[in-house]
């Protein structure tokens, strides 16, 4: 059989066995005018009143961003909170943007055009979060589990506190959006070095689990002690198109979020698989190896032990900092007890955790165009020259008779295996 796979900003065609499954997340249909449901959501928001109240007498604002590993709407949300903020006779130079790199660099200026538009960019304040600029960070608080919360000094010391983004399966946060935006979006070093490290980091991927998983409870409680006034989500379908925009409340809104994801989002299996090809669902999701790693999480969740896992993502952007941490090693299971002993580092050592946590049981097969395979192999990653050779190099090692799953939008998927199976 035949099967398309998203790949950057285009597709791959790939051949497979008659008998394997594939499966896509339930495809909910996009609404027909953003724009108005962006709108409708900010005029009926959910646990406050609607952000032209919220912004009476205030006198300065920030609005934080996504970056670009993020496909959210920017621009579009940006531009109907400026006409809210507006109405109020808050000028454009009280407001500033701030995007929320967490430990991601800095964005570039055509990037930035990307996603806020050109117009906006040459008219607004748009700053990328620096994680390591103590200069520029304020502390609030120490959590319960201590840690501390350094946040963006533009964030935090402005009067209305505004977060846009886009809610997604995660695999450590449960679902992206609403907290996330803070906690890492605009925290400082040491407050990731904390946040991303265990026990706060789970050990095993998580998608879905937001009840009960430190990592969503601790971004929860950093956000609380910051402030935030207003939130501004879209959920997306696997195409990209926005299924549905909340506001308001910033953890009320995001629930409401969540719960819309969990009717399309979570699928039940009763078995796992030889083999498991994934995409995370192409750019912006594959722009990397840290982002399209994501995909392996949620591989691991449905493949047999010693099964292989073929990541087909395009990663033009390369691997990302934290390739060293795998290429210094021996084994795989020399980075786990590295990554347990000395945490979340600059090099994102928790990317690093978590591809060894996968290498460690599995066969990962990477097939992409923006990687060197000297450099895969060295990461202890079996090199494809093509996504077909990949999928061929998979049925060779597990032999005929294999099962194989293809999740062509494994980032828009939580799976679990069916209880009793």
């Amino acid at each position: 059989m035949l099967v398309r796979l998203p790949y950057g900003r285009k597709f791959v065609d790939i051949y497979l066995p008659d008998t394997t499954s594939i499966v896509y997340p339930q495809e909910l249909p996009e609404v027909v005018d953003p724009r108005s449901e962006i709108r409708h959501a900010m005029e009926h928001p959910i646990g406050c009143p609607p952000l032209r109240q919220l912004a009476v007498g205030k006198s300065d604002v920030v609005v934080v961003i996504n970056d670009i590993t993020r496909a959210a709407p920017s621009r579009l949300m940006l531009e109907e909170i400026l006409i809210e903020l507006e109405a109020e006779g808050i000028r454009e130079d009280a407001i500033n943007v701030v995007i929320a790199c967490g430990n991601h660099r800095a964005n570039t200026l055509e990037e930035i055009q990307e996603m806020a538009g050109s117009e906006l960019t040459s008219r607004l304040r748009i700053l990328n979060h620096d994680c390591e600029d103590e200069e520029n960070l304020t502390f609030f608080s120490e959590t319960n589990t201590g840690i501390p919360v350094w946040i963006n000094s533009v964030v935090a010391n402005s009067s209305l506190k505004i977060l846009t983004g886009l809610i997604t399966p995660h695999h450590s946060a449960g679902y992206s959006g609403g907290r996330k935006s803070i906690m890492p979006g605009v925290a400082g070093l040491r407050s990731l070095n904390r946040h991303h490290s265990f026990p706060i980091r789970p050990f095993r991927p998580a998608y879905g689990w937001m009840k009960g998983n430190p990592f969503h409870e601790v971004a929860v409680k950093a956000a609380r002690s910051v402030g935030i006034d207003f939130i501004l989500n879209v959920v997306k379908n696997s195409s990209g198109g926005i299924v549905k925009a909340v506001a308001g409340e910033m953890e009320a809104a995001h629930e409401h979020g969540v719960a819309l994801c969990e009717k399309s989002w979570v699928i039940k299996f009763r078995q796992k698989y030889d083999i498991v090809i994934v995409t995370p669902g192409g750019h912006p999701r594959d722009i990397n190896l840290h982002q399209a790693q994501k995909a392996m999480s949620t591989a691991e969740t449905v493949i047999k032990d010693g099964g292989v896992i073929v990541l087909v993502a395009e990663c033009s952007n390369g691997v990302g900092k934290f390739g060293n941490w795998l290429k210094r090693a021996e084994t795989p299971s020399e980075v786990i007890e590295r990554f347990k002993r000395e945490g979340f580092t600059r090099e994102q050592s928790s990317k690093a955790f978590m591809c060894a946590r996968a290498l460690d049981k599995y066969t990962v097969i990477v097939s992409c165009s923006g990687i060197e395979k000297s450099d895969l192999e060295q990461m202890f990653f079996r090199y494809a020259p093509s996504p077909q050779a990949a999928v061929e190099d998979a049925l060779a090692l597990k032999g005929p008779g294999s099962s194989v799953l293809v999740l062509p939008h494994a980032l828009s998927c939580v799976t679990t295996i069916a209880e009793g199976c």
